[in-house]
C-alpha cells in the first residue's frame, strides 16, 4: 500500500530494499514496481500492463530496466560500470531501474562503490535491492534505502494458488495434498510450485498425499505413527526395525528424524494448548490415532524427545556415520534418556531415596543412598578400576564379607536380568546379556566391549531398576 501510494502521488524514493525469506515475492515485486514507475497509464499505483512501456518491460525488450545477480557479479568492477552507465538518461521510459538481487553477496569494495551512487543518485535512476540475509547488508546502505520486509506467505494462500494453477492446467489434486505441499514450502511460494510441478510430472492421474510423500522422499504417516507407537511402548527392537525398513527403502535419515520431530511437536502443542488455533506441521494423521498417541506421553517426555532429536539433527549432517547416529537417537527415545517417568517427575531426589528405603526387602537394614548417580556402572574391559567413588549399592550378604580387599566372587547376573525384565524395555534385555558381572569387595562391576550398550545402561533410571532386581535376587537390602 505504501509503494502504491508513492507511485500514484509521484513521490518515489531513489532506493528501495526488499528483505525476507526465499520465495516470498521480492524480485517479482521489484519487477512490478519497475513497470509501475514507468507505466504511461497507472491504475491506483498499479501498472496497466497494456501500454508500450509495460509490455516492453514484461518482454524484456526495454533495456533501461536492468536486473543484476549480485551472487555472480559481486566484484567492484561491475558496480563501477553500473555507476558510469547510470548517468545517462533512459532511452524509452521515464526511469532507469536497477534491480540488484541477493545484494548481500556484494564484496566490501562493491558495497563502497554502490554507496557513492546511492548518496547522490541521478534523478532518473531508481535502485531496488533484494536480499534474504539482511544482517549482511552494511548499515550505510540500509540508511539510504526505504526498507520493506516480506513475510512468509500463509499456508491457505499457497494452497489456494496451487489449486488455481491445477484447475488452469487440468491437473487433478486433492485438497489434503495441496495443503501438505503448502506446509512443506515453509512460507515460500516458489518452493511450493517446484514441489507441485514435480508431483504433476510423477505420472499419477491424481495427486494425493501419498504422491507428495513419495516425490519428496518422506517416511509417511503410517511409518511415523508405527515408530511413535514403538517408542511409546519402549520397544527398542521394533523402533530400530522400523528405522531400518525406512532406510533400506531409500528414505533420508535426516528427513525421517525431522518428520518424527514435527509429529512429536504437534502432540506436545495439542497436549499443552488444547483448543488453541496453532497450525499443525502435518494434518494428514488420523485423528483417533493422534489422540491415542497424545495420551501415551507426558509433556516432560515429549519435550525431552524433541530436544534429543534436535541434538541429533544438529550433528548428523556432518557425521561420518549417519546410520549409527540415527539409531542411537531412536534408542535414546525408547529408553527415555534424561526423562523421569510421569510418576517420578514431581518428586525430589530425596523422595526417591526415601521410597527406595521403604520398599527394601529388609527394612531393618539401614541404607544410605547417595543423591548422585547410582554406582552400578559399566566399565571398559581394559580398565577394571572403580567408576565411581560413592558407596556401592549392590552386595550379596552371604557370598562374601564386607571388605574392600575381598577377591572377586560370582554374581548371578542372569537371575538379576530376569528379575528386572518386567520393568525394562524389551530391546534392552539383549544388551544386558552382553555384560559380564563380577563382585569385588562391596562393589559389582559390569563389563562389556560394546560402547553402545555401555552408553544405554549408564543411566539412572536403568540402574535403579537393576538395583531393585538385585535386592530381590539377594533377598535383602543392598548397599
Amino acid at each position: 500500500d505504501t509503494i502504491k501510494a508513492q507511485v500514484e502521488s509521484g513521490r518515489l524514493s531513489h532506493a528501495y530494499l526488499f528483505a525476507g525469506s526465499r520465495g516470498t515475492g521480492k524480485t517479482t515485486c521489484a519487477k512490478i514496481l519497475s513497470k509501475a514507475v514507468n507505466c504511461e497509464h497507472p491504475v491506483h499505483g498499479d501498472p496497466c500492463n497494456q501500454c508500450p512501456s509495460c509490455l516492453g518491460i514484461t518482454s524484456g525488450a526495454i533495456m533501461d530496466v536492468v536486473e543484476i545477480d549480485a551472487a555472480s557479479n559481486n566484484g567492484v568492477d561491475g558496480v563501477r560500470e553500473l555507476r558510469d552507465e547510470a548517468i545517462y538518461s533512459p532511452a524509452n521510459v521515464k526511469k532507469r531501474v536497477y534491480i540488484i538481487d541477493e545484494v548481500h553477496m556484494f564484496s566490501n569494495s562493491a558495497f563502497n562503490a554502490l554507496l557513492k551512487i546511492l548518496e547522490e543518485p541521478p534523478e532518473h535512476v531508481l535502485f531496488i535491492l533484494a536480499t534474504t540475509e539482511l544482517h549482511k547488508v552494511p548499515a550505510t546502505i540500509l540508511s539510504r534505502c526505504q526498507r520493506f520486509t516480506f513475510k512468509r506467505i500463509e499456508v491457505s494462500d499457497i494452497c489456494d494458488r496451487i489449486l488455481h494453477i491445477a484447475r488452469s492446467e487440468g491437473i487433478q489434486i486433492e485438497m489434503a495434498a495441496a495443503e501438505f505441499i503448502a506446509r512443506l514450502a515453509d512460507g515460500g511460494m516458489r518452493d511450493a510450485l517446484s514441489i507441485f510441478d514435480q508431483c504433476a510430472s510423477y505420472g499419477h492421474a491424481n495427486i494425493t498425499h501419498e504422491t507428495v510423500e513419495d516425490v519428496v522422499g518422506l517416511a509417511g504417516t503410517s511409518a511415523i505413527t508405527s515408530l511413535v507407537d514403538a517408542i511409546a511402548k519402549k520397544d527398542t527392537a521394533a523402533a530400530l526395525l522400523q528405522l531400518s525398513d525406512l532406510y533400506t527403502g531409500g528414505r533420508d535419515l535426516i528427513s525421517v528424524l525431522s518428520e518424527l520431530s514435527g509429529y512429536l511437536r504437534d502432540l506436545l502443542v495439542e497436549k499443552v494448548a488444547p483448543g488453541a488455533k496453532i497450525n499443525r506441521m502435518n494434518v494428514a494423521f488420523d485423528t483417533a490415532t493422534f489422540k491415542r498417541q497424545m495420551e501415551q506421553f507426558h509433556e516432560n517426555r515429549l519435550i525431552a524427545m524433541i530436544s534429543t532429536i534436535s541434538t541429533a539433527l544438529s550433528t548428523i549432517g556432518t557425521s561420518p556415520n549417519k546410520w549409527i547416529d540415527a539409531e542411537l537417537c531412536i534408542v535414546k527415545l525408547c529408553i527415555g534418556e534424561g526423562v523421569a517417568s510421569q510418576s517420578v517427575a514431581p518428586q525430589t531426589i530425596e523422595d526417591i531415596n526415601r521410597k527406595q528405603v521403604s520398599t527394601a526387602a529388609a527394612p531393618a537394614v539401614k541404607r544410605q543412598v547417595s543423591t548422585q548417580q547410582p554406582v552400578v556402572k559399566p566399565v571398559d574391559n581394559v580398565d577394571n578400576s572403580v567408576v565411581s567413588k560413592e558407596k556401592p549399592i549392590l552386595e550379596e550378604k552371604n557370598s562374601c564379607p564386607r571388605s574392600e580387599d575381598t577377591e572377586d566372587v560370582h554374581v548371578n547376573w542372569p537371575a538379576i536380568i530376569e528379575a528386572a525384565r518386567q520393568e525394562l524395555s524389551p530391546g534392552l534385555v539383549p544388551l544386558l546379556r552382553a555384560f559380564t558381572a563380577r563382585k569385588s569387595g562391596a562393589q559389582i562391576f559390569l563389563t562389556s566391549d560394546n560402547p553402545l550398550a555401555k552408553n544405554i545402561i549408564n543411566h539412572r533410571e536403568q540402574l535403579l531398576i537393576l538395583e531393585r532386581a538385585a535386592e530381590s535376587v539377594c533377598g535383602h537390602a543392598v548397599v
